[in-house]
């Protein structure tokens, strides 16, 4: 198939493969009117492969479809992006969301498996730093500061609070964050330490952002990073709460908001989702994979704010359609094949 995208054309086509999804009980009613109701035989299951941070969508996607379609299985397995990705290129997923783009070796990864695949952009989420509500010491953090942090030369240096600044406590930093098989730790260690991968080795690394908030809440000392989704589960319960983190935008410091993030205030550590499918089983489940990511993207704004991240633009959600409809020709079919037709 044709492969017209690069990796930083996130509106193409390209040659790998999965895909996520996410929807909401607050859209099912417009897009039932865009089914073929509870009489279709849409039935099958879908593996969804791929990131932790946006696991919470394309289970609530999958839950949903399978409301619709009761013959219909959504596996959702958030392994992370990194490892999402070696299953998706090899063939092993129907669907792959991912916390940031393809990367070389992964597009190498499925050329060499004949892995044809499209993308969406299917949402936009906020990376939080974290500290523990007791903390009265750290009112904001310097972009300057979370590199001397976290980089690699810290490793062994930076141990106290007040080794980032003077004023703050000689006490150790308890910190806590996403392990290399993520796209949050990629996106985080690029945007913040220069370089994918370059990191300090004594944090305690986890796959699960969740267990990052629950050690950050359970110690006064506790400071780390993760996706916004899961501090909104428990921050009205745990004493945890994000830093305001200085703007590469105008320098000044912003906490993750709705507002910040989709006003583009609240960066660098703001950052599009992604879902990727895999054209070979759209070419092969043309209506259940077509379907299902026709479900999603009809309300893929809705869906997003559901489960704690934020919108794309509404052009983006036009783009997604219109490269459905152009996967759809590759693959020998057309939109009006679909059970779930635009809402």
């Amino acid at each position: 198939m044709t492969d017209n995208t690069s990796e930083g054309d996130l509106t193409g086509f390209a040659s790998r493969r999965t895909f996520l999804a996410g929807a909401s009980m607050a859209g099912l009613t417009a897009i039932a009117g865009c089914m073929g109701g509870d009489d279709s035989d849409l039935s099958g299951t879908i593996d969804a492969s791929g990131s932790n941070t946006v696991a919470p969508i394309t289970s609530w996607a999958g839950e949903n479809f399978e409301n619709e379609f009761s013959g219909v299985l959504v596996d959702v397995a958030p392994e992370g992006t990194g490892a999402g990705f070696q299953e998706f290129c090899r063939a092993n997923s129907d669907y792959q969301s991912a916390s940031r783009q393809i990367t070389d070796d992964e597009i190498e990864l499925c050329d060499e498996n004949d892995v044809d695949y499209g993308f969406l952009e299917v949402g936009l989420d906020g990376l939080s730093v974290v500290k523990n509500s007791e903390n009265d010491w750290v009112d904001e953090i310097t972009l300057e500061e979370l590199q001397r942090v976290w980089e690699f030369e810290a490793t062994g240096e930076v141990t106290l609070w007040s080794d980032v600044r003077d004023e703050w406590p000689d006490e150790e930093m308890q910190l806590h964050a996403r392990d290399s098989a993520s796209g949050t730790f990629d996106y985080f260690t690029r945007e913040i330490n220069g370089e994918i991968g370059n990191i300090r080795d004594d944090y305690s690394a986890t796959s699960q952002t969740n267990e990052i908030m629950a050690a950050v809440a359970d110690n006064e000392h506790g400071f780390g990073w993760g996706g916004l989704g899961y501090l909104r589960e428990i921050e009205d319960d745990e004493p945890i709460e994000a830093v305001p983190v200085e703007s590469d935008a105008d320098g000044e410091f912003y906490v993750p908001t709705q507002e910040n993030i989709e006003e583009g205030l609240y960066s660098p550590l703001a950052r599009p989702l992604f879902a990727f499918v895999n054209l070979a089983s759209l070419e092969e489940r043309t209506d259940l994979i077509g379907s299902f990511a026709r479900f999603y993207t009809n309300d893929a704004q809705e869906f997003a704010r559901d489960e704690g991240f934020y919108a794309a633009p509404d052009e983006v959600t036009e783009e997604n359609h219109e490269k459905i409809d152009e996967w759809l020709e590759e693959v020998g079919s057309s939109p009006d094949d679909l059970t779930v037709q635009r809402a």
